[in-house]
């Protein structure tokens, strides 16, 4: 029986940060009580649909630790109805000023065993800037809880080049990691996306961040402090200790099977990828008759699934295995691609070691005109 990944989508939350382009809402309580139920309906029709093994779940938002436990209860009750592998990696997405000893209890009775929390900062002037309704003490008191209860495994976001980060500013973050029990780090550089708040103030020139060279500057301490506390970066943005890296997000790099619920959730089933609607009353309207609440739809052709197997095994530090290239499909890597490969390579992008071909730093830092040419 096919492996596949559960993830299941939250998008409510206290406030939204100004960064955010996600599916994410706030002020919508009122909402909350039917979207649980329209979400346990897609659940259950995804499960009737499907005959799978589930070997990883994620929930993630918005802010699922923002709702009523309760809730989080009644989605397991639903979940549980699947084939679960016991080992399963099952994550859920807190944020720090939400984090309270009775709905982790409860979060752990339900088997969860990881927890990823958006810290972005331990700078309170900074987290105010990028809108975040948490402080530096909520993340030291989460700790505290997580530690209490015997959670392990703990995930936190961090975010480079944040209005008025300094150099200064990420060493202060990366002294007080040291003395954290973090087993796994996603750190990203902001993005403006359309439709946030920042990338309006970026149009009108009202945001003040980091030149390119300072950033990379920046990342590449990041990198070498994290390796030294034994947090070692295993992808483009993410790092973990040794048997911590995350089994939900490796699914997606590995072009592995994976059911998205809830809105916005994307999925892919056989060799379909699928995006849900990130409007409620669509939402509701299809699954109450009976429909999955599909918006988009791409049917994979072979050649989409090489580049995109291309793409993403190089976000991460181990690359590209040649010989499973080969085994997955069909051709050595080399035959068809070794102009654009060797090009890069000589350009400093690539190194090669036994069978993996993988990014240099350099690459890391510059592959999307690799990508550009790739596709």
């Amino acid at each position: 029986m096919e492996k596949y990944g559960l993830y299941i989508h939250i998008p409510f939350c206290k406030k939204k940060c100004y960064y955010c382009d996600f599916c994410a809402y706030q002020n919508l309580e009122d909402r909350i009580d039917l979207y649980f139920k329209d979400l346990e309906k897609e659940i259950e029709l995804r499960r009737k649909n499907l005959d799978v093994k589930i070997d990883s779940i994620y929930i993630g938002g918005g802010t699922p630790s923002y709702v009523d436990p309760a809730y989080i209860q009644r989605i397991f009750e639903k979940i549980n109805k699947f084939d679960i592998d016991k080992k399963s990696e099952i994550t859920i997405e807190v944020n720090p000023d939400s984090v309270r000893e009775d709905k982790l209890k409860i979060y752990k009775s339900l088997g969860v065993n990881r927890i990823s929390m958006g810290v972005q900062s331990f700078n309170d002037k900074i987290l105010e800037k990028i809108g975040r309704t948490h402080k530096k003490e909520d993340v030291l008191r989460a700790f505290e809880i997580f530690e209490k209860l015997g959670f392990k495994n703990i995930s936190i976001d961090m975010m480079l080049n944040l209005p008025t980060q300094t150099k200064k500013d990420v060493l202060k973050d990366l002294e007080i990691i040291k003395n954290l029990n973090i087993k796994h780090i996603s750190w990203y550089s902001l993005i403006l996306e359309k439709g946030s708040y920042f990338n309006s103030l970026y149009e009108k020139d009202k945001l003040e961040l980091m030149d390119d060279d300072s950033e990379r500057d920046i990342f590449k301490i990041i990198i070498d402090e994290l390796n030294r506390n034994g947090i070692i970066r295993y992808e483009i943005s993410n790092f973990a200790k040794k048997g911590f890296k995350s089994k939900h997000n490796k699914k997606y790099w590995d072009l592995k099977r994976y059911i998205g619920v809830g809105l916005s959730a994307a999925s892919y089933i056989k060799d379909t990828r699928m995006t849900n609607t990130r409007n409620f009353i669509a939402y509701h309207k299809r699954l109450q008759q009976g429909q999955f609440p599909i918006e988009t739809s791409q049917t994979l052709t072979n050649e989409d699934k090489i580049k995109e197997y291309i793409i993403f095994k190089l976000r991460e530090t181990e690359g590209i295995n040649k010989k499973e290239f080969k085994d997955r499909f069909g051709f050595d890597l080399m035959d068809k691609y070794k102009e654009v490969f060797s090009k890069y390579k000589k350009l400093g992008f690539f190194e090669e070691i036994g069978d993996n071909i993988s990014f240099t730093e350099k690459g890391m830092d510059l592959s999307n005109s690799f990508y550009v040419d790739i596709i």
